[in-house]
């Protein structure tokens, strides 16, 4: 492995800078009240940005369907891909969302060879045999 490709020595005490933009608050615990005024603790976990690369045109399309079924706002940053989708969402939201392309994802891919193969039958069927 050489040497700029090693992981960083662990630190003791690492410092996050909140005004970096690729930085996450962490989890934070907040105390609330329950419905009989009880005081619970609930982790609220912080939104951040994922960056999606998607090279087929099918999957993008899948994609974008998916996170605007689960009330996501894909986007895309001034020059950017087209196969490359950014969504807004927290740890849970972004494990979710990408399981359920990942199963969609095979089911879509499954379809397409069976259109195909039977389109390429068709037109196999239509050429002049000579």
């Amino acid at each position: 492995m050489s040497q700029d490709r090693q992981p960083p020595a662990p630190s003791s005490a690492v410092e996050h800078d909140p005004s970096c933009p690729a930085y996450v608050p962490p989890l934070r615990v907040v105390e609330t009240l329950d419905a009989q005024g009880q005081p619970t603790l609930d982790i609220v976990e912080s939104p951040y940005e994922q960056t999606y690369r998607l090279g087929d045109v099918h999957a993008t399309k899948l994609f974008l369907a998916l996170c605007r079924s689960q009330e996501l706002m894909p986007y895309r940053h001034r020059r950017q891909h087209t196969g490359t989708i950014c969504v807004r969402a927290t740890t849970t939201e972004h494990q979710r969302l990408w399981t359920q392309f990942l199963e969609l994802s095979k089911q879509l891919d499954s379809k397409l060879m069976t259109v195909t193969l039977a389109f390429v039958k068709a037109v196999e069927a239509q050429t002049p045999k000579r």
